[in-house]
């Protein structure tokens, strides 16, 4: 089952980033414009109880968000408040601070407590629009993390594959191996349970969550990402996707994008559909 903190701050669709041990959420209600949730992926609801590969991990988590939201914005200060009392997963309130209005796709906000501490309760009025390109835009500049700064000689810098993985078997093993082969960094795309219903009328066998994790502790894939939706142009843009590798059996099917396909066979006699069957 999700956890409950994750759902309150509106996961998998606020996520910016997901690293080994912590996602990096956009808040929902903005406090002041950037403001991020740093929850962690473990079981724990005391500081304490994370691990050591978490704590350490942490530290490279926070160096990139303070990269980040310092080039974008330029804060003057940033405040991490852990409160763990209503949601009880270890997780940080993320609020970059302002002496000064900070201008976004034309429009400026102002840090009303600066410099105070942060108002929880007090929100900007950010509608839709702009919080779906604040979203957009800090994905973007967190992929740019993760762009290899020597290239390694493989055709593709980053390539994207999606899929249901309900039922993980060899063919996707196949198509994660022959994918990583062409690319320096792989991102795949896990769809949540929501969208197997809506495309395919019934609920997966295996739940999100559980999905997510198999395909993240897999050595070809060098992160996971949700699929919540099939804009795949929004994907290309959000990550900076060079190519996309799919099944042969979409060609000519596949929605188009800006980047490259590449196809493969599938592997013969390997199919889900035919596993939940013999199930």
């Amino acid at each position: 089952m999700l956890n409950a903190t994750l759902s309150k701050f509106g996961y998998p669709e606020s996520l910016i980033k997901t690293y080994d041990y912590w996602h990096v959420l956009l808040r929902p209600g903005q406090v002041t414009i950037g403001s991020l949730v740093l929850i962690c992926k473990e079981d724990a609801y005391q500081y304490a109880d994370i691990s050591e590969e978490a704590a350490r991990e942490q530290k490279q988590v926070i160096a990139d968000i303070e990269r980040i939201l310092k080039k974008r914005f330029n804060f003057s200060k940033i405040n991490y408040l852990m409160l763990m009392m209503v949601d009880p997963a270890v997780h940080f309130h993320v609020i970059p601070r302002y002496d000064s209005p900070v201008t976004f796709c034309e429009k400026q906000f102002e840090d009303t407590s600066w410099p105070s501490p942060p108002n929880l309760k007090s929100v900007l009025p950010l509608d839709d629009i702009y919080r779906d390109e604040l979203l957009s835009t800090l994905k973007a500049d967190f992929a740019l993390l993760s762009v290899p700064q020597i290239s390694s000689g493989k055709k593709y810098g980053r390539m994207y594959t999606s899929g249901c993985f309900d039922i993980f078997h060899q063919g996707h093993l196949n198509i994660l191996k022959k994918t990583k082969q062409l690319c320096d960094y792989l991102i795949v795309g896990v769809s949540t349970d929501e969208l197997i219903i809506q495309s395919k009328g019934r609920p997966p066998l295996i739940p999100f969550e559980e999905r997510i994790s198999i395909l993240e502790s897999n050595r070809y894939v060098d992160e996971v990402i949700p699929q919540v939706d099939k804009n795949k142009q929004k994907v290309v843009d959000e990550y900076r996707i060079d190519a996309i590798s799919v099944g042969s059996d979409w060609k000519g099917k596949y929605p188009s994008v800006t980047c490259e396909m590449v196809y493969f066979d599938y592997t013969p006699n390997v199919s889900s559909t035919v596993l939940k069957r013999k199930l």
